[in-house]
């Protein structure tokens, strides 16, 4: 692919505008629970405080790296890219480290049953992410994929921005388990439009297939969390892991 052809690529434009508009959900979902605390920040520690640094910059990689591949900045994009390679391992690691604090955590206040669902999404975001990942590196000499394997990262942020915007704007009890299933199937069902329109077009398959694969494997993890296989699963990670 040429030069001039990338840059008319409608993709990148999009992908822009539809992740600045999910970095203004971030903040709104979020700002409950932990911004509107700032500056004093009573009550976090430092992992909080990375965590939630290191997703802010993720989101802010792919605010950006369209906007650079739209403008033709192929130079600033590889650089980003490259940088990217530092930030994506200690996102997963802090990714583990904050699930890990949060089982030791619950285990302590809630019935087991309960820790295992909640530990559901949260074992299997870090895998389902690092995977898009991987493949948009593998691919990153090839623009069509690489993009779409991007765009496959983002749906693990917006379901974890959704979730939360319905929490915070429902009661509990009339929202459980929706605030979860909402935000898995919708972006079940957007990148299975998405790989329709790549098919219709007469365009590879293959990545948002796998893309929408993995989004439906996160969303089966969510509803087999209450099952004993599941439990024992967990108990195990958290005997042997935590």
């Amino acid at each position: 692919m040429n030069q001039e052809s990338k840059t008319k690529d409608v993709t990148p434009k999009a992908f822009f505008i539809a992740m600045g508009f999910l970095f203004v959900l971030l903040q709104v979902a979020f700002h409950p629970e932990y911004t509107k605390y700032f500056p004093q920040f009573n009550g976090f520690n430092w992992l909080h405080h990375t965590h939630g640094a290191l997703m802010v910059s993720w989101m802010i990689i792919l605010f950006i790296q369209p906007y650079l591949i739209y403008k033709g900045k192929y130079k600033a994009h590889k650089f980003i890219g490259r940088v990217s390679y530092f930030i994506v391992p200690l996102m997963v690691i802090s990714m583990f480290l904050a699930t890990r604090q949060n089982y030791l955590t619950t285990i302590e206040k809630i019935p087991f049953n309960e820790v295992a669902s909640i530990q559901a999404l949260n074992f299997i975001a870090p895998l389902i992410f690092l995977l898009f990942y991987s493949l948009a590196i593998i691919n990153k000499k090839d623009v069509f994929n690489h993009q779409r394997y991007m765009i496959g990262t983002s749906f693990i942020m917006l379901t974890a921005i959704l979730s939360r915007i319905l929490q915070h704007s429902f009661e509990p009890d009339s929202i459980q388990p929706y605030d979860f299933f909402i935000p898995l199937y919708f972006s079940v069902i957007v990148s299975a439009l998405l790989l329709v329109n790549d098919i219709i077009r007469k365009k590879n398959p293959i990545p948002y297939t796998i893309v929408m694969v993995g989004l439906l494997v996160y969303t089966i993890f969510y509803h087999v969390r209450s099952t004993e296989v599941w439990q024992s699963v967990v108990r195990s990670v958290g005997d042997t892991i935590f």
